[in-house]
């Protein structure tokens, strides 16, 4: 008696056994569900390229105007926490060499002077290098101070025209709203290849793949119930993510759902094919 070719009562039963292999077994359970709700968690709320919550050290020579007013800028600015002024160019270099500040800025006596006599006021700022990253975001962070004073400065005949800048959909620029709708897709990727490169050699380590070859299930259904689960856990995982950036974290929506949906699918579909080949 002759079974056909394809069989969707076999693959049926094929692709419940693959599901009930992954949520039975608690090593599968930790590697494809534990670790994309944690890095959701670690990405979301604790690593960020934001600088927030700095002590910056001002060391400022001059009783001019324009240093009280690039100072009073940097105090109420909202990254910074605590502006420590220092009375020596030692006590300066020595909080940075303690950690105790981030930067440093040292106003020169002439500053305010030089400015009122129409030239460039300078002013030296002292990074601890130990935190490169940091200290270049705050570096920025202080540029783009002393431009807004610089903007004052200049009378409105000699200023260049303001050119404004317009992100879309981020026009605050907030960290999270970028980092949880790019961990939708790497922690999809990550559970679906992971899910399907395991599949078979699960298999084989347990001895029944030569079983499943001489079973009456085709190649077709086996290829397709490996395939599967892995889809449709990559799909619920990457719908996961997306709700919890939308509902957790008030990202907002905007677009057709449908198109992000199939792009999903299509996405995870071609990460099960690379999962089939290493398996």
């Amino acid at each position: 008696m002759l079974t056909s070719a394809f069989s969707f009562t076999r693959l049926r039963a094929q692709f419940i056994k693959e599901v009930l292999s992954v949520l039975r077994d608690p090593r599968s359970r930790m590697v494809v569900f534990v670790p994309p709700i944690l890095q959701l968690l670690v990405f979301a709320f604790a690593a960020t390229l934001e600088v927030r919550n700095v002590d910056i050290a001002v060391y400022n020579q001059d009783a001019g105007r324009w240093s009280h007013e690039l100072v009073q800028r940097l105090d109420s600015a909202r990254f910074v926490t605590h502006v420590r002024h220092v009375d020596s160019q030692r006590q300066l270099h020595e909080m940075i060499d303690r950690g105790e500040v981030i930067a440093a800025l040292a106003i020169p006596v002439d500053f305010s002077r030089t400015i009122a006599a129409g030239g460039s006021g300078k002013a030296q700022v002292v990074v601890d290098g130990r935190r490169s990253n940091s200290g270049q975001i705050t570096v920025a962070y202080l540029s783009t101070i002393a431009a807004d004073v610089g903007a004052e400065v200049v009378p409105d005949a000699q200023a260049p025209t303001p050119v404004v800048v317009r992100h879309w959909f981020n026009p605050n620029l907030v960290y999270r709203w970028f980092i949880v709708p790019g961990l939708t897709g790497i922690l999809a990727l990550f559970s679906a290849l992971l899910i399907t490169s395991l599949s078979i050699a699960r298999e084989r380590e347990l001895g029944t793949f030569d079983q499943l070859l001489v079973s009456p299930t085709s190649t077709p259904e086996i290829i397709i119930s490996k395939s599967l689960p892995a889809l449709a856990i990559g799909t619920l995982l990457g719908l996961f993510m997306i709700s919890a950036g939308v509902f957790l974290f008030g990202i907002p929506f905007t677009g057709s759902f449908a198109l992000l949906l199939a792009s999903l699918v299509l996405f995870i579909l071609s990460v099960v094919g690379i999962g089939l080949m290493i398996s």
